[in-house]
């Protein structure tokens, strides 16, 4: 289930934010959750990191929509941020506070359901992936948060985590297919590695953890740019 949050003072315009939610899960309520509230203020009163996106309203009473935001990326750098807002010339704010864009109101639902594509693009790459290993008779479940990097032996591809590496049978493609929702690159063809463990690149080596790994000429361009991508976000 993802958690909304819709900061809005303007109860025609949270009404119609709320509906384009629905639309966009049809109507399924085991989904999604929304939360509304009136201003920026009773938003951040006793704020705790609940929601995964949140659509705030530029033009409120008492703090604007921007001092909201700022506020917000003190308390929680991880939401998804969009504003809303009736005034063109606003549509151009939000890059300090990484948010995702901008809805002029009263906007389209197709506009809406971009940004909420991107959004949930970003949540899942957020939460991670849970990986469900088996391994003889047991099934063990590992999040990807906790995977270092991935190498493939053989016939098997190796887990490894600052706990210990798991083994199961299989091959690179099929882990990198599981891993693909989040951050992680080839340094060669036989090992992927996780961005969120990268600490250095020093000519053809990646040190990630406390393992220093082989990057190949073939794959040290695009590692390079996923890295770029990953620390641009």
């Amino acid at each position: 289930m993802i958690s909304i949050a819709i900061v809005d003072d303007d109860d025609e315009d949270a009404a119609r934010t709320a509906e384009a939610v629905g639309r966009y899960y049809e109507g399924d309520s085991s989904r999604y959750a929304v939360t509304r509230f009136m201003d920026g203020d009773s938003f951040l009163e006793g704020y705790r990191a609940a929601f995964d996106v949140v659509f705030l309203d530029v033009e409120m009473p008492g703090t604007d929509g921007l001092g909201v935001a700022r506020r917000l990326r003190e308390l929680d750098s991880q939401v998804v941020l969009a504003f809303t807002t009736k005034m063109a010339q606003y549509a151009a704010m939000g890059y300090d506070v990484d948010a995702i864009g901008y809805l002029v109101k009263p906007f389209d639902y197709y506009d809406f359901a971009l940004k909420m594509r991107k959004a949930e693009a970003l949540v899942a790459k957020r939460q991670g992936v849970t990986l469900s290993l088996t391994i003889g008779t047991q099934t063990h479940f590992l999040s990807s948060h906790d995977v270092q990097y991935v190498e493939v032996l053989g016939h098997e591809v190796v887990y490894h985590t600052a706990d210990g590496a798991w083994k199961v049978w299989g091959s690179l493609r099929e882990a990198a297919t599981l891993l693909e929702p989040v951050h992680f690159a080839l340094c060669s063809r036989y090992c992927l590695v996780n961005l969120e463990w990268v600490k250095a690149v020093v000519d053809n080596t990646i040190v990630v953890g406390e393992t220093s790994l082989p990057v190949s000429r073939s794959k040290k361009k695009s590692l390079m740019q996923a890295l770029a991508a990953y620390y641009r976000r």
